[in-house]
């Protein structure tokens, strides 16, 4: 019985995948002249947060059930992990692009740099409290990081309010996915190196997690597209105009 389950975690990965990939090929996104500016965001941070799971899963600061994974491990990850941290954010860049192009000129700079700002005294201001719990501690120090990093390059400025949007919008699948993954549990945590504090079964660190790991991604991506990207495709995206998005 537990054997059929254990493609649980690929059967996850692969739905959340399926419209997106489909829908990579419409004219109105065309995802696919954008992949080449996708994939180093993507495997740059994948490199991070797969060294960073490696370290908490060897630590048992979280781990897999195998009777909801398939017997392939790589350096201790099941490898759906590591295909975990390709899906996700390929999925939230192609939200991005989707409200991007039907969510005309979402530009807010004030209101970003505003967001970035509470979102830096909150955490960094709540480091000093939670250096016992290593997930809330590391999730918080590295997003605060990469928020960091947005004032230096000043993003509230061009496409940061997007990200707010398309990081709200992302919460949706991502309460559904990470809910199964948690729930069932194909992940778990050890509540001693986090707060103990859940919505519905997924602790809150995970969603300051999930804004760490999309922010360098399609930061990278957005620095990819602005000096790499063809003049056809630059002034089909409006790269040369600040909209926000």
């Amino acid at each position: 019985m537990m054997e059929n389950n254990s493609w649980t975690y690929y059967t996850l990965l692969g739905l959340s995948l399926l419209y997106p990939v489909a829908q990579s090929f419409e004219k109105r996104v065309f995802m696919h002249r954008k992949f080449k500016f996708i994939f180093p965001g993507l495997l740059i941070t994948g490199a991070v947060y797969v060294l960073w799971d490696i370290w908490f899963t060897g630590a048992g600061i979280w781990g897999f059930n195998h009777n909801y994974t398939r017997d392939f491990y790589v350096l201790g990850l099941p490898f759906e992990e590591l295909l975990f941290f390709l899906v996700v954010p390929y999925c939230c860049v192609f939200l991005y692009e989707v409200l991007r192009y039907f969510v005309k000129r979402f530009y807010y700079p004030g209101f970003s740099r505003i967001v970035i700002y509470i979102f830096l005294v909150l955490m960094i201001g709540s480091l000093p409290f939670v250096t016992d719990r290593i997930y809330t501690f590391t999730a918080m120090a590295f997003t605060s990081l990469m928020l960091i990093l947005q004032l230096m390059q000043k993003t509230y400025n061009s496409w940061f309010s997007g990200f707010i949007l398309t990081y709200l919008v992302s919460l949706i699948p991502f309460l559904v996915v990470n809910g199964v993954l948690t729930s069932i549990p194909v992940v778990w945590y050890n509540n001693a190196e986090n707060l103990g504090i859940r919505i519905y079964t997924i602790p809150v660190e995970d969603f300051i997690y999930l804004m760490g790991l999309l922010l360098p991604t399609i930061n990278i991506y957005q620095l990819l597209l602005r000096r790499f990207a063809s003049p056809h495709l630059r002034s089909r995206i409006d790269l040369d105009t600040v909209s926000g998005f």
